[in-house]
C-alpha cells in the first residue's frame, strides 16, 4: 500500500507519515524532502511552511539516491493531491452565477 506526503502530495510513500499514536515514520519524502518526526516534531516546520519553502525553492526533486519518475511534474503532483471542493450548501451559489429560484416562488410568474 502506497501513501500520500501531506506536504505536497508525492503518492507513493512507503509508509504512512505518521502512527495510529501520533509518532512519525521517519520515512523522507524524496519529492519534497520532509522527514516525518523530524522536519515537525524536532525541527518545528509545519507542512505549510515546508510546502512554501520547497516552492520557494522551485519544486525540486529532494532525493539523491531515488531518481523523479518518468516525467515527474511538481505542479502536476499538487494539482492532483488537492482537496475536492466543499459541496455547495442548499441555497448557495456558485460566484459569478445567478442564485436558483427561492423556495416559495412559483416558477413561470
Amino acid at each position: 500500500m502506497a501513501y500520500s506526503c501531506p506536504v505536497c502530495h508525492y503518492p507513493k510513500l512507503v509508509e504512512p507519515p505518521r502512527s495510529p499514536s501520533g509518532g512519525g515514520s521517519y520515512e523522507i519524502c524524496p519529492s519534497c524532502g520532509f522527514e516525518f518526526g523530524v522536519s515537525d516534531d524536532d525541527q518545528g516546520h509545519t507542512y505549510a511552511s515546508w510546502l512554501a519553502r520547497w516552492k520557494s525553492a522551485g519544486c525540486p526533486w529532494q532525493s539523491k539516491s531515488r531518481p523523479a519518475p518518468a516525467r515527474w511534474s511538481a505542479a502536476a503532483q499538487l494539482k492532483a493531491g488537492l482537496p475536492a471542493p466543499a459541496p455547495l450548501r442548499k441555497g448557495q451559489a456558485t460566484r459569478g452565477a445567478p442564485p436558483g429560484p427561492s423556495k416559495g416562488r412559483a416558477r413561470g410568474r
